[in-house]
């Protein structure tokens, strides 16, 4: 009973990494594609915004997923050497088909810096969970010793201190950078570990969940459009964006659905970002491929939005089936070779 309640969390988590990777889409059709061109009004601002405050807990999820699961598996040397691989392999490859099939002139420079990608930040994302992942024994080793009156005084002192402190007073020495940071991985990740390690004091039916969430996404907007647009509050790291994220992540946890076919495709989510969030391949999608001045301009803008990314997230998933094998494929040569 216990091995099939953990089954079906597990699902549930696998179908809330998808759902992240497609808000993560949206918010990208919005940052880079709709807010270049200018913001429209009237009710197309409305649920521009709408879309954005339900879309914005997106790779909180994924962190939080993390820490929920690490807490339990622990380091793999192995995981972590094939997901720096992974990212190295995507980048390098979607550089040499951007010389391939663009005027891009080949460079041994730029080559090299695609390879060693997560050095530089291009993929943010990438970068600060590969941190994470390489601090997660640490991490894992005091969270354990801790008893769960200590683990509670942690996480309260943590969101004090890295969430409200650091949201409303903006203090920068605090080093929260708007959420893209180390500080915000590790508290959303001892969140996720503690929601793995003990029962919340509360029992709410999954909806409530849901239904905070919405509202909370919901009072955003309505601030936003009737009073003033205030980007720190969509900070990852504000408290707005922190209890949406982990709402939810609980939403999913306690939720039992009958059926879930996710599971099958989550080995290539991951690539999605990879593919759409390729600094090459961003600029051509928002600046050459995709019409945004002409979709800004249309009355179902937010729709055609939708349709858009759920174009972008079907289009690379596909791409991601051969590059996921494929990456797989020489990485095991290699550490055959090395071995």
């Amino acid at each position: 009973m216990i091995s099939s309640i953990k089954q079906h969390r597990n699902r549930n988590l696998d179908l809330l990494r998808i759902l992240s990777m497609f808000m993560i889409v949206l918010l990208h059709s919005q940052t880079f594609g709709i807010f270049h061109y200018g913001l429209p009004s009237g009710i197309q601002l409305f649920t521009l915004y709408l879309f954005r405050n339900l879309a914005i807990v997106a790779s909180n999820c994924y962190v939080l997923i993390s820490g929920y699961f690490l807490i339990k598996k622990g380091f793999k040397r192995k995981k972590i050497a094939y997901f720096a691989f992974e990212v190295s392999f995507y980048s390098a490859f979607i550089y040499l088909m951007i010389v391939l099939f663009t005027p891009l002139t080949f460079s041994i420079q730029d080559f090299f810096h695609w390879i060693f990608v997560l050095f530089w930040g291009n993929y943010w994302f990438a970068t600060l969970y590969l941190v994470l992942y390489l601090l997660s024994p640490f991490l894992n080793l005091f969270l354990n010793q801790l008893t769960q009156k200590q683990f509670q005084q942690v996480l309260i002192g943590s969101i004090a201190i890295f969430s409200f402190w650091a949201t409303f007073s903006h203090l920068p020495i605090l080093g929260m950078n708007e959420g893209y940071s180390i500080s915000t991985f590790l508290l959303l990740y001892t969140l996720g570990a503690y929601f793995q390690l003990y029962q919340l004091p509360f029992k709410w039916k999954s909806g409530w969940y849901l239904f905070h969430y919405f509202n909370i996404a919901v009072g955003l907007t309505v601030y936003f459009f009737l009073i003033d647009y205030k980007d720190w509050m969509t900070d990852y790291h504000s408290p707005f964006v922190l209890l949406s994220s982990v709402l939810l992540f609980l939403f999913f946890k306690e939720t039992h659905f009958k059926k879930t076919w996710g599971n099958k495709i989550i080995p290539f989510i991951f690539g999605i970002y990879l593919i759409h969030e390729h600094p090459l391949i961003r600029t051509l999608l928002w600046e050459e491929w995709i019409p945004i001045h002409q979709i800004i301009q249309q009355p179902l803008m937010n729709l055609i939005l939708l349709g858009l990314s759920t174009l972008i997230f079907i289009v690379c998933l596909l791409l991601s089936f051969p590059l996921h094998k494929l990456s797989k494929r020489i990485f095991e040569i290699l550490l055959t070779k090395l071995n």
